[in-house]
């Protein structure tokens, strides 16, 4: 504490605050704060009048009165007491008396000045509430005769006489309020002590279920403290109506035990909670009674207030048994501290309740207002200790779950190594061995492997959707091509193993979505799957339903209801097993390799796209697993730019116009990613174009000097000059020299309102990335329409690539549906294939560098890069986790970055492995013997130019000459060195092509 306080530092404007706070005390306290005030003592006069009374009886005989005090009692339910009014009346005097249920008159000099009651008729009760009564004064008063008659139905109250005070109002007022402090002002703070805490609790219940128990507690104290104040003598200055008041009071009395019943019951984890209803059910009942009874004039309230005090008196015991029995039995482990709070509040009632017994008129309340005061204490002090517990378990519990969820993905990554080179040896085997035993042997291998790297994939999506590493992708779709392609994919399946399988389909005929069409048809397969491996007999039902919501979202597009519900006649789930189907560290059963893990993945997807996935089940009858997410309807601009299928380079894509072609457009592509060069290139081929690439800003600035082009695609996100830059610079040129250039944008990142962001920038126009066919042909018309000519018939050579692809096809990971789609045909998806491969040694040394590095901008680059790279083939786990660490490396979240980077290389590695051994298996194009012979001669000129055009950054051509060395036989040397060349040229790296051209071989 003292080196806290030495470490302070003090500011000349805290010290000034700190002087002015010292004097302003010292004001305080010499001009007399705490002495007796002269305002109270002189300008709020009153006196009691209590001297020199005498009391009238029935019979005309007069007699000495006391007041205050208790009349003599004649018979006639009435007092009637006499006096002379003193000579210290000014113009503000008053008189008062308070009413004991009495009806009251007050005369002076004989004339009534003032009166109180209420009939029958008019109040519907025998007794009436009891009242203060004010009279004026005035001067010519003094000495005159005072009167004051009070009466009543019931003897009980008809003969008290309390007293009669004179001054002016607020002195009258003022002593009324000291005299009745416990009785009216102490209720008043705790009434606003219990709406402050019952506020405090209602909002804290919101964040925490846990509080929710104290909120009985709140309102019980609420209920006495209102009692109270209804029910005090001063209730007048607050209620206008003290009749209603009244016999408010008396019913919230005969309440107040039921909240405090229902928040023991909570705290005492319902043990008791038949008796406590009971107790609960009683004390309304006898409430309902009592109110019939006084409302229908039989009974007043005053009069059944005994069973009241004794119903609430007998509740409290029992509540003082029940936690005794818990105290006795050591059951009480949580709310110890409101609990001693209960223990004060019920020994406060039962002794008040013993006070009101021996002496009714006493008032007992201030000691029930402590117990009061202590239990709402002792519950804020239990609520905010039970925060802090339960936060601090939260916490702790999210570290476990953190550590855990990260061990489970580092183990993952480390399995699927050993296992990818299980199941590739494995393949060895069924492919080498012909004894039938063996290969029963490998396909057990085979069948067993791909379960559990289904299972270490299932862990890693967890692992990713609980790190918040999910990246949802819109795009157009058609939602009944996704339902009936799923069918057609399960209905064999499930008639392999005897089951029918069944569709049902309501509102989703020709309706075209905006969403993640690839993660909805994941989670649905996953549900199928698991519905056909746990269903023996029956039948499986798939149902999909659309339903319009008539509203829009923000970017005006209708918004649907999507529903799937998937029914089996299964084993069905246990109640037990249900509640913990969702656990990820639960398995609720498994079979035929299904781990149950799938389901959980599931839900945490639905969950990222705000939706959950509900289960009914009944064990040994079937499931139902269902749910419902909302999906924007595709517009107009999402319609007329919709393909649902991988369109290859001979067929149409433009109805109207057809395939693009011209060999007078003059195209440059600009990328720092040469896969991405190799993709777009690819799929301008079929245009006729002539096409140049370059891999950076200041390339494609230097190219388009020396050469005119008509359209460029540009990358925007470039390491060096980025494409805004370069765009600018581009302009800039073409303005000068007087001639039209279309610029396109390319980019990873797409998002609302881009083409209004990149036409602000300057671009005509943009793409994202992975290009599609589709969209690339149309920029084509829709900007150079002019120079397009008639389109030659194309020859369809995707056969050739079939074996490779259909090997491409098992990597698990790889969509190759939608990696024709973004590439256009087989044949390109092939060569971008072995591009990511190609380039990938060099991409992961960069990446290795980087994190050694720790240079956040190119790393984002980098990662940006294998995004799109990865999505160009298809693989959108790669490309969703590189999503992800883009976003964060964007947003400065320096620590996420770099943290996950080095499993992100993981996946990278993992990926390019199983696919360089497909590519190696396959990299022999055409047969040995078909190939022609090159001399020695050829093949030195063929290394001498490839110098020469690396010397002079001329990569198109080096590529041509590589592609023509392709048709020669050549010695493995010579394969080295052509491997070489590549991965330089890969890197756009001339040194490393004019080294590896230097190495060893034949020249």
């Amino acid at each position: 504490m003292l080196d806290m306080i030495s470490k302070t530092k003090f500011s000349f404007e805290s010290i000034i605050c700190y002087v002015l706070l010292v004097l302003i005390a010292a004001k305080l306290f010499s001009s007399g704060l705490f002495k007796s005030n002269d305002y109270i003592e002189n300008e709020l006069s009153y006196s009691v009048l209590s001297q020199g009374w005498e009391q009238v009886l029935a019979d005309g005989r007069i007699v000495p009165a006391e007041v205050p005090g208790d009349a003599v009692k004649d018979g006639s339910n009435r007092f009637e007491i006499q006096s002379t009014l003193p000579d210290s009346i000014t113009e503000h005097s008053w008189l008062s008396i308070r009413s004991t249920r009495q009806n009251i008159y007050i005369y002076i000099d004989g004339q009534l000045r003032k009166s109180y009651y209420r009939t029958f008729e008019e109040y519907g009760r025998t007794t009436v509430p009891s009242f203060y009564l004010f009279v004026q004064l005035h001067k010519d008063d003094i000495g005159k005769s005072i009167r004051i008659v009070g009466s009543s139905a019931y003897s009980s109250f008809a003969y008290d006489i309390n007293e009669v005070v004179m001054g002016n109002q607020m002195g009258i007022w003022y002593y009324y309020t000291i005299k009745d402090y416990s009785g009216f002002v102490l209720p008043l703070i705790v009434f606003f002590i219990a709406i402050g805490v019952l506020s405090i609790l209602l909002i804290v219940s919101i964040y925490s279920k846990t509080s929710r128990r104290f909120i009985f507690l709140g309102l019980g104290v609420l209920l006495y403290s209102s009692w109270e104040v209804c029910d005090s003598h001063l209730r007048q200055l607050l209620f206008y109506n003290v009749s209603v008041a009244s016999d408010a009071a008396y019913m919230i009395f005969s309440l107040i035990p039921i909240p405090f019943l229902y928040s023991l019951d909570i705290l005492l984890q319902k043990r008791y909670h038949k008796s406590n209803m009971f107790c609960a059910l009683m004390i309304a009942s006898l409430s309902l009674v009592t109110g019939y009874l006084n409302d229908m004039g039989h009974v007043a309230f005053i009069f059944t207030m005994p069973y009241l005090v004794a119903g609430a008196v007998l509740s409290t015991i029992y509540m003082l048994i029940t936690i005794f029995i818990d105290i006795f039995k050591k059951r009480l482990v949580e709310n110890k501290i409101t609990i001693s709070g209960y223990l004060g509040f019920a020994f406060s009632g039962i002794i008040a309740g013993v006070f009101f017994a021996i002496k009714p008129e006493t008032p007992a309340t201030p000691i029930v207002n402590l117990g009061m005061i202590m239990i709402m204490v002792c519950a804020v002090v239990d609520m905010i200790h039970s925060y802090v517990i339960d936060r601090r378990d939260r916490i702790v519990a999210e570290e476990v779950s953190s550590a855990k969820s990260q061990f489970i993905a580092s183990m993952s990554h480390e399995i699927r190594t050993p296992i990818n080179s299980i199941m590739g040896m494995d393949e060895l085997i069924l492919r080498e061995s012909r004894e039938e035993e063996i290969t029963a042997y490998a396909r057990n291998i085979r069948d067993y492997g791909k379960s559990l790297l289904r299972l270490v994939n299932e862990i890693l999506d967890y692992s990713r959707l609980e790190s918040g590493n999910v990246n949802l992708i819109e795009e157009t779709f058609d939602a009944e091509i996704a339902i009936t392609s799923l069918y057609k994919i399960f209905e064999p399946i499930a008639d392999k193993k005897g089951l029918k399988m069944e569709l049902r389909e309501h509102g989703i005929k020709g309706r075209l979505l905006l969403g993640d069409n690839e993660k909805i048809c994941k989670m649905i397969g996953e549900i199928l799957t698991n519905a056909i491996t746990y269903t023996d007999e029956g039948k499986v039902t798939l149902e999909a339903f659309i339903e319009d919501l008539d509203k829009t979202d923000e970017t005006g597009h209708d918004l649907v209801m999507f529903s799937i519900r998937v029914t089996d006649t299964g084993v069905g789930i246990s109640d037990t097993d249900l509640k913990k189907i969702f656990d990820p560290f639960e398995n609720t059963g498994e079979k035929d390799g299904q781990s149950g893990m799938a389901l959980v993945v599931v839900n945490r997807m639905l969950e990222a796209m705000g939706s959950r996935l509900s289960v009914r089940s009944r064990l040994g009858k079937g499931s139902e697993f269902s749910f419902d997410i909302i999906q924007k309807k595709a517009g107009e601009i999402e319609i007329a730019g919709w393909n649902t299928k991988p369109i290859e380079p001979d067929l149409s894509i433009l109805k109207e116009k057809g395939r693009y072609y011209s060999e007078k457009l003059n195209v440059l592509c600009v990328d720092d990613s040469t896969m991405n060069l190799s993709v777009i290139e690819g799929l301008l081929k079929r245009t006729g174009a002539s096409i140049k690439t370059a891999i950076s800003g200041e390339e494609a600035v230097s190219l388009a000097i020396l050469e005119q082009y008509d359209v460029i695609f540009m990358d925007h996100r470039m390491p060096g000059m980025g494409g805004e830059k370069a765009m600018n610079m581009l302009r800039k040129h073409y303005q000068r020299i007087d001639r039209k250039i279309v610029i396109i944008a390319l980019t990873g990142n797409e998002f609302e309102g881009a083409r209004k962001e990149y036409r602000k920038m300057g671009f005509d126009d943009y793409l994202s990335k992975p290009v599609k066919t589709f969209d690339l042909e149309k920029m084509l018309w829709t900007y150079c329409e002019d120079m397009a000519q008639s389109p030659p018939e194309v020859v369809d050579e995707s056969c050739l690539y079939d074996d490779v692809f259909d090997s491409i096809k098992g990597v698990d990971g790889i969509n190759t549906d939608n990696g024709i789609k973004y590439c256009g045909s087989k044949e390109l998806f092939v060569n971008a294939v072995k591009t990511f491969v190609d380039t990938s040694d060099d991409n992961i040394q960069m990446l290795n560098d980087l994190i050694n590095s720790k240079d956040l901008k190119n790393g984002v680059i980098k990662v940006h890069a294998l995004k799109s790279n990865a999505r160009v083939i298809g693989c959108g786990i790669l490309s969703e986790h590189a999503a992800f660490l883009e976003e964060r490396g964007d947003q400065g979240d320096v620590e996420t970055f770099w943290n996950d980077v080095p499993k992100l290389l993981t996946e990278y590695i993992e990926l390019t492995d199983r696919l360089k051994a497909i590519c190696k298996e396959h990299e022999v194009a055409a047969d040995e013997d078909s190939l022609m012979e090159i001399t020695p001669d050829e093949l030195k000129d063929a290394y001498s130019a490839i110098e020469e055009c690396a010397i002079s950054l001329d990569y198109d051509s080096i590529e041509q000459i590589l592609n023509e060395l392709a048709g020669y036989k050549l010695s493995d040397e010579d394969k080295k060195k052509i491997a070489l060349i590549k991965k330089g040229l890969a890197a756009v790296d001339n040194d490393r092509i004019i080294k590896a051209i230097k190495t060893e071989g034949s020249e």
